[in-house]
């Protein structure tokens, strides 16, 4: 425990010291923690002697101060560390130094660069012209969220109530003496109601909440109410009638000998009064049947035991032969005098001959009187008697009772006479109870419909009050969470018992109803969803009307329906069309779209008429209506029109063009609104195209409008600018200028307006014209002209008054620059922004595009020439800057910068086809590069001296000091340097700048390698070539600089080159000399200026054979304008030809077109010949008696192309070849001047000798 104990001691006393050790103030944080500024080395105060970074001691030029040199730069020398006496510790490597901060490179993103917010106060010399017209943006956005505003305020409060709209409305109100009437029958149809309660429970309320439901929906007094309860009590009980629909049969037993049956049915009802038969003992447990009443007892006719049978009671079906499923769909009706104890009774017989109980039956209602009656029965008991052919299939009885309201079908199982009896199969059968009051025929039923209907309305209001009562949302009196579409249990008994006692189908009851819903629709509008809901039952009981009527054979409640009904059902969808489109006409107010509910209802509005437009039933009541789609597209418009003349009608005191955009604003709005919710429903539901149909016909009224306005500015005479007369504090006059924007306001609406429409669907079809308000940039085109024409004018007014108002604009984190420049490239800008929001950019490429590049490009001209010329007037350029600060010379660099970047966002897109327009962008850009290039030329000639000063003690540092350390001192000036100007110049300016100093390098590095003389060290170039790829790095800086292709131009090339030829040897440059001079052979064509020889070259066994043939064009040289030439042969370079001589051709005396003819050997190898180096001169000279002689041109071949040495040379290898004559030009030539410059050298001195005879006389 004690080593535990001492041990965490000793850690935490290590941690104490080391969290209170300091940073040293030499280290610095990481570079990333580190700004700009504070990566910048620190300036230090230089003595008057010395610069930071250099040697203190500068020695003098010439070989007398060579030993004073060497001892002062020896101290650079890194010397070796002291070594302890006695240490065994190998010494460490020293560290290579790191490579410098290049902190110039570095620009915080952050940075604002400009101050685009100063103000001069140049605007008020023009009354803000400019920024008067730029305005047009931000107003044109603060109409449209005004707009948007109002639109949700809109939404906010309820629609209006449709009468407030001026929507018609039908009372729909029932007189008291028919509302006492309905009320009476609807207690008797309560009293007498028919039918078992139904399986599902449905329609199962009670006596008596029916009757107070009926109470409280007719709104009757206690008084009223025991009237028509004693009313009702008093009539006589209507008649019971059963429908039966013998539907079809199946799996029958086969009693023909083909193995079918013929089956047919006897149907009717047993009544409770009909007598038993005198065997009823006996028969008991047998089942009853028609037949059995029928048989005699003992052979003789029981007559008295019949009794009275009448002849409603029994029916028959047709015969289906042939089969054991038999399909007969018919329809049958009986009265029944007992439902509490009735039977429906029903067989199934096989007929099998032609006269049976069938066709007795059949013939049934032709008995006259009960003695036709008796006789009827004798024929069928003696059919009976003698043994019928007819065979029994099977029965089925059914007690009434059990019939429910709502009827039923099903499946019933055939059953036997008696239990030797046997049968099978079964039998379906739909029945169905109804009511005939007295004096009433079967199939009249008019009446009884028309009260439904009328009872259903009661019930409908009744219901929608009573939802509404809850708290209304809207005029329209509907709930906040809407009457649902569903009837109360009461209500629905009450409805299903009426139907079924007066008879009604399902299609009667479906348009009784539907017509309700439409007399009250037209006097308070119902929801669209419960009429939609009534439409789509309507159509579904239509098409099942027609389905059975088809297949049944009697079609008296379930046909099709009458006359009356249909007349009746037109004039209900007539009623419905008419309020659904006076409804859309008045969609805006009605249907606002931000309002949820209300689009909900717009939809299901719009399913109603799309649901009539496919009904079935609404093509065969109303024939020749119009197609619906057709009647939608001319309410919309009528209703556009109305919108839109109404927004007109709106009185206010603005100046002409103000209400008109105001007035397209608000159109725009709505037309954004309409696509977004308004059509996708009438696209979806009707296959309207909504947008399409308002902006078409919002097209013709805007532009309409628009175009008076136009005309009117027009005969105006507007331009864009007035002069008004304002009183002063003093009480004077002063013309006051201002700006009249309100024609390019509304042009820029219109412009709005038609972008609006841009997204949506195609706002015209093929057949239509396309839409005026794309042609309305044509109605604004002299108003343009004019506003272009002031608009140059006032730009070259502001830009003198910002020079003269100029000032510095002072900054954290700004570049240099003033307040002119800001003001030029902001009227600049104006200018664009205005031309774009107009739609110059993209309709005006014609001739007001170029007027405006040309104001825009004679504006920033005007600048620049402003500005140079005030330089030129200080003598700024024949001083190269000396009387300005290098912050003032970066205020005018970044002046001039940043109005030709603001003058290139002209250059885009809406030019690049107008090639006169780019051309017109861009030699005003390129003469604002040179304005610029020009007036940062003193930024580079500023650093020369220091250069020349660092570059100096690189070059002659010690030969022991590593080229990194010797160069230390320069890349830290150069830093300093740059990272100023970095912190001053714009990117683009400094960029420039950069270059123009890596120029400046260069040329110091050039000159520095040129300069010297013999007493440089040996490492003198060499450490200059080290220094070179130093710096080129140091410029790139790793990609943030300029880059490599910019570093490694032309003159680093020409200053690398100087470099390698500065340490080759003296033959290595004769050789780069001689290879220069062959490849400018290749180049220069025929004819040549010196004129040219003709030569034969070629090599053959182990010599070189040249002919001199002749030449031709000779200059004169001679004073008789004539020459004396002959031609000097010489094999280059000497180290490969060391023996071959120069040889000479003869002299041609007094020619210039001399012809020689002469040929000369030369003895050398073909490995030599085969070099590319290897060459042959021929060199043409003018003969001189007392002078010496004149050079006249020369021409070079290489060797290894010649017939002989390459293999690929020419098939004729005795073809003549003609060589032009060149002389030198270039005196400056590198090679020449590093030649030159070794004076030392022999060799060197005799080339340069002999090159500077041939040399062109200037």
């Amino acid at each position: 425990m004690s080593f535990l104990s001492s041990l965490g001691q000793y850690v935490a006393g290590v941690a104490d010291s080391v969290a209170g050790l300091a940073l040293s103030p030499r280290r610095a944080p990481p570079a990333r923690h580190r700004s700009a500024e504070e990566s910048q080395p620190q300036q230090t105060q230089p003595s008057t002697a010395t610069m930071r970074g250099f040697p203190r001691v500068v020695p003098t030029e010439g070989a007398s101060a060579l030993s004073a040199r060497r001892r002062t730069l020896d101290c650079l020398a890194p010397a070796a560390p002291p070594r302890r006496g006695g240490s065994l510790r190998v010494p460490r490597h020293q560290q290579p130094p790191e490579k410098p901060t290049m902190a110039f490179c570095k620009r915080r993103l952050s940075w604002p660069e400009v101050d685009n917010s100063v103000n001069s106060g140049v605007q008020e010399t023009d009354g803000s012209y400019f920024e008067s017209f730029t305005a047009l943006s931000w107003r044109q956005e603060n109409r449209r969220l005004a707009a948007l505003r109002l639109a949700e305020a809109r939404a906010e409060r309820p629609p209006p109530a449709p009468h407030e709209l001026g929507l018609p409305s039908v009372s729909a109100q029932l007189s008291h003496k028919e509302h006492e009437h309905l009320y009476t029958e609807v207690l008797y149809c309560i009293e007498n109601a028919v039918g078992a309660p139904a399986p599902d429970g449905q329609f199962a309320s009670y006596k008596d909440e029916v009757i107070e439901y009926a109470r409280r929906a007719f709104r009757v007094s206690p008084e009223v109410h025991s009237r028509a309860v004693r009313a009702a009590g008093s009539e006589r009980p209507p008649t019971v009638v059963l429908g039966c629909s013998v539907i079809e049969a199946d799996g029958l037993e086969a009693k023909d000998a083909n193995g079918f049956s013929d089956p047919y049915c006897m149907l009717g009802i047993q009544p409770a009064s009909l007598p038993a038969s005198p065997r009823a003992s006996e028969d008991e447990g047998r089942k009853h049947g028609f037949r059995l009443s029928f048989k005699r007892r003992d052979g003789r006719q029981q007559r008295d035991s019949l009794g009275r049978l009448p002849a409603r009671y029994i029916r028959a079906t047709s015969v289906r032969p042939h089969t054991l499923s038999p399909k007969w769909n018919e329809t049958f009706k009986f009265d029944i005098d007992d439902i509490s104890s009735d039977v429906l009774h029903l067989d199934i017989w096989d007929h099998d001959d032609e006269s049976s109980v069938l066709d007795a039956v059949s013939r049934l209602n032709e008995v006259r009187g009960v003695r036709g009656l008796g006789r009827f029965f004798k024929q069928v008991c003696q059919s009976a008697r003698q043994g019928s052919q007819d065979d029994f299939l099977g029965c089925v009885n059914i007690p009434l009772r059990e019939i429910p309201s709502t009827g039923v079908e099903g499946w019933y199982k055939l059953e036997a006479r008696s239990q030797r009896s046997s049968v099978q199969g079964r039998i379906r059968l739909r029945l169905w109870l109804s009511a005939r009051e007295a004096g009433r025929h079967d199939d009249d039923n008019w009446q009884q419909v028309r009260q439904h209907e009328r009872l259903f309305g009661v019930l409908l209001a009744h219901e929608v009050e009573t939802a509404s009562s809850g708290g209304t949302d809207g005029a329209e009196g509907e709930t906040c969470n809407g009457w649902e579409g569903e009837l109360c249990g009461p209500a629905q008994t009450l409805l299903h018992q009426h139907a079924i006692q007066g008879d009604m189908s399902a299609l009667q009851a479906a348009i009784a109803r539907f017509a309700a819903a439409c007399r009250l629709n037209s006097d308070a509008p119902l929801d669209p969803k419960y009429m939609y809901k009534l439409l789509t039952e309507l159509e579904r009981a239509w098409c099942a009307s027609e389905g059975t009527s088809m297949g049944g054979s009697d079609a008296g409640a379930t046909g099709n329906v009458s006359r009356d009904e249909e007349r009746w059902l037109a004039d209900c969808f007539g009623e419905l069309v008419e309020r659904a489109l006076h409804q859309l006409r008045l969609h805006r107010d009605l249907y606002p779209v931000l309002h949820h509910h209300s689009l909900n209802k717009l939809e299901y509005l719009l399913r109603c008429l799309s649901q009539l437009s496919q009904m079935k039933a609404f093509w065969r009541c109303c024939p020749f209506n119009k197609e619906i789609r057709t009647e939608i597209v001319g309410s919309l418009r009528k209703g556009t029109s109305e919108w839109y003349e109404a927004l007109c009608a709106q009185d206010t005191e603005s100046e002409r063009g103000e209400d008109l955009v105001n007035l397209i604003t608000l159109v725009q709005i709505d037309l954004q609104q309409g696509l977004t919710y308004y059509h996708p429903l009438f696209e979806t539901t009707n296959n309207v195209p909504y947008f399409s149909v308002v902006f078409t016909q919002i097209d013709k009224m805007v532009a309409e409008d628009v175009r008076q306005c136009v005309e009117h500015w027009v005969a105006e005479g507007w331009c864009g600018v007035a002069e008004e007369e304002v009183i002063d504090e003093q009480g004077n006059g002063v013309c006051v200028v201002s700006a009249k924007t309100l024609p390019f306001e509304v042009l820029s609406a219109v412009r709005e307006l038609c972008a609006a429409a841009a997204p949506a669907p195609p706002p015209h079809l093929a057949h239509d014209p396309p839409p005026m308000l794309l042609e309305a940039y044509l109605w604004f085109e002299p108003l343009i002209d004019r506003w272009l024409a002031v608009t140059k004018t006032m730009a070259l007014q502001r830009v003198r008054a910002a020079v003269e108002l100029d000032r510095a604009v002072e900054g954290e984190h700004l570049v240099k620059h003033s307040t002119s420049s800001v003001d030029t490239a902001a009227c600049l800008y104006h200018m664009r922004l205005v031309w774009r929001a107009i739609g110059g950019a993209e309709e005006g490429t014609g001739g007001g595009g170029l007027r405006l590049l040309e104001a825009a490009c004679a504006t920033a001209l005007h600048y620049a020439d402003l500005v140079h010329g005030a330089l030129a007037d200080q003598g700024y350029y024949e001083n190269h800057g000396q009387n300005k600060s290098t912050e003032e010379i970066c205020t005018i660099v970044n002046n001039l910068e940043y109005v030709r970047r603001s003058l290139s966002e002209y250059d885009d897109e809406y030019i690049a086809n107008d090639e006169n327009a780019r051309q017109l962008v861009r030699g005003a850009l390129g003469t604002l590069d040179a304005r610029s290039a020009r007036a940062a030329a003193p930024l580079a000639a500023r650093a020369r001296p220091p250069l020349r000063k660092a570059v100096f003690h690189l070059a002659w540092s010690p030969d022991t000091l590593p080229t990194p350390q010797a160069i230390t001192p320069l890349l830290e000036f150069l830093d300093q340097h740059l990272s100023s100007l970095n912190t001053w110049l714009l990117p683009r300016a400094f960029t420039r700048a950069l270059a123009g100093c890596w120029s400046a390098v260069l040329k110091e590095v050039s000159a520095q390698a040129d300069a010297g003389g013999a007493e440089r060290p040996r490492v003198y170039h060499h450490r200059l070539r080290e220094a070179l790829d130093l710096l080129a790095e140091f410029f790139h800086a790793e990609g943030k600089g300029l880059p490599m292709s910019e570093v490694h131009n032309h003159e680093w090339i020409r200053v690398e080159q100087r470099m390698q030829y500065h340490q080759a040897p003296t033959e290595e440059l004769l050789e780069l000399w001689l290879a220069d001079r062959l490849a400018e052979q290749a180049r220069t064509p025929l004819p040549s200026p010196y004129g040219s020889i003709l030569v034969r070259v070629y090599f053959n066994h182990d010599s070189l054979c040249v002919e001199v043939l002749s030449a031709r064009d000779v200059i004169p040289l001679d004073p008789n304008g004539l020459s004396d030439p002959f031609v000097v042969l010489e094999l280059l370079p000497k180290r490969l030809f060391p023996k071959a001589h120069e040889q000479t051709t003869n002299v041609q005396k007094k020619t210039l077109n001399p012809v020689w003819d002469e040929c000369f050997e030369f003895a050398v190898s073909l490995e030599a010949c085969r070099s590319n180096q290897a060459a042959l001169s021929l060199s043409v000279w003018d003969r001189d008696v007392l002078t010496a002689d004149d050079f006249a041109g020369e021409a070079f071949v290489s060797l290894s192309r010649v017939p002989g040495v390459n293999c690929h040379a020419p098939p004729d290898p005795l073809r003549p070849l003609e060589l032009p004559l060149m002389q030198l030009h270039d005196r400056n030539h590198p090679i020449l001047q590093i030649l030159e410059s070794r004076t030392t050298d022999k060799l060197a001195m005799e080339f340069v000798k002999k090159q500077k005879l041939r040399f062109a006389d200037q």
